[in-house]
Order: C-alpha cells, then structure tokens, then sequence
C-alpha cells in the first residue's frame, strides 16, 4: 500500500520571525487590516465608488484582425476560374443566435462593419443579409486594424457566399446554374490543404440557390412555370435538378422586388 509521504523535519519550509514581523506590518496597512482602526469598507478609507458610465459596445470575440484576414480573402479570390464566370465572392456577418430567415432579413439601421485602426475608423457598407465586400486599405494594413462588428458573431471566423450574376430582367439560364457548381468545384480543388482558414471554404457543399427578395416577397420560375422552392422567410430555395440542366435551354425567371440570389449551402 502506497502511504501518503511524510515531510522530515529537515525538509519543512521555515518561517523566519523577521519575516512574520514584515508581513504583519503590511497586513495592517492594507483596507480592513486588523489593526487598521476602522478603515475597512465603513471605514474613512473605504474605497469611493466610480460614477455610472455608459458603454457604448460589448466586447464582441468575432472581431477580426484585418491584414491576416485580407491576406485569407486574396488567397481565396486567387483561386477563381478566370472570367467569364457566374459568380462572385461575397462575405457575411456570421450571426450567432439568428436562425437563417432572421439572417436573410437583417438590415442594419446603424453601422454593421467597420474597420478600426489607431488614427481612423472605415464603416464597410453592408447589404440586406449582412453580405458585405472587404475593401482594400494600405493605412488600415500598416497599422494593425480590426474589422468590428456591430452585432456577435462567431469567434475567428467570417462566413463566405457565393453571389450569382443575375441578367436584367431578373433571369437566369439554367446552365448558368450548373456552371456555378463548377466555379465552386474548381475554386475547392485548388485550395491547398495547408491553407487551414480556408477549410471550410475548401469543405462546402451546394445544392441549390436561394433567391431573397424585399418585403412583398416573390417567386421563382422555370419556362414561365412555378418552379418547386422551398420558402424559408421572405426567401426562396430552388434545388438544382441535373435532368433540367441536361434537357438544354431552360431559364430560371425571379419574379418580384428581388434582393440577393446566392448558392444554398447544404446543411452540415
């Protein structure tokens, strides 16, 4: 049986007189010593409260430093097919605590993003669904900024979209459709595995688009027929359908005041 091990005289820490007398003395000079006569918290040397002050911001843990995260952005945007393409790269406020119609509809009435820096502040326009573009700033780089958020979101992360180029007249040809999953595919296979905040970018998965439109809503169609959506708020999902693709010369049609169409991630 082990037994707890003893400590020999000679090995015991000693205390010295002179040292117990020092501390003692700093004892009494502390707020509420014992010998402090009465300057405890009712004491005439009770710490004095400080005035009520407003705070303006909570302390947000998505903030993001902006030259490491620019750096990330150039990287990903060096891996698209050369043009013509389909679609374009689009940032988004990772919300936490929204579900994905609260998302679609956030519309900030103040600023959203701005970019941060020790002699400036940036605000970044955002659009309806917190989708943003993040604009290139020498002063911002030299001196270390942060990209803010004005809402909490997730910590060391900032969600990419896929925007589609949508013709006048709110139209969208179906190959153009099925081209877009091969812009992703091509931008995934040349992320290298190395570029760690890249995975979920190199990671994601599509299976449709998702059109959202301004308030009074809309609808998609296909040849001018009610295309089968799955509405998700003031939003509209469309499943890509390979046999449609195949067929030839389909054209999706967005009906109504639309906002934004993006690719529909899968759900992971």
């Amino acid at each position: 049986m082990n037994r707890p091990l003893a400590m020999s005289p000679s090995t015991r820490p000693r205390i010295r007189p002179a040292l117990l007398a020092r501390l003692a003395v700093l004892a009494a000079c502390l707020p509420g010593g014992a010998d402090a006569g009465g300057t405890g918290p009712a004491g005439k040397d009770a710490l004095t409260e400080l005035a009520p002050v407003t705070i303006n911001r909570v302390r947000n843990p998505g903030d993001l430093p902006y030259a490491g995260f620019l750096q990330s952005i150039r990287h990903l945007q060096s891996y698209l097919p050369p043009e013509p393409r389909v679609l374009d790269l689009r940032l988004r406020l990772s919300f936490t605590g929204l579900g994905e119609a609260e998302r679609d509809a956030y519309l900030p009435d103040t600023w959203a993003v701005a970019i941060v820096g020790d002699t400036f502040d940036h605000p970044v326009a955002v659009e309806r669904g917190g989708y943003f573009l993040l604009p290139e700033l020498p002063q911002a780089a030299n001196e270390g900024a942060t990209i803010m958020f004005n809402a909490q979101t997730r910590k060391d992360y900032m969600q990419v979209a896929w925007k589609f180029r949508v013709a006048p007249g709110q139209t969208l040809a179906y190959a153009d459709f099925a081209k877009a999953f091969d812009e992703v595919a091509f931008v995934q296979k040349n992320i290298p595995l190395y570029r760690i905040n890249l995975r979920d970018e190199r990671l994601a998965r599509f299976d449709g688009l998702k059109a959202c439109f301004h308030p009074g809503g809309g609808r998609i169609e296909i040849d001018g027929q009610p295309a089968p959506t799955t509405n998700v708020g003031a939003c509209s999902v469309l499943r890509f359908d390979p046999a449609i693709a195949k067929a030839g010369q389909a054209r999706i049609a967005f009906v109504g005041p639309l906002d934004t169409v993006t690719l529909h991630e899968t759900v992971r």
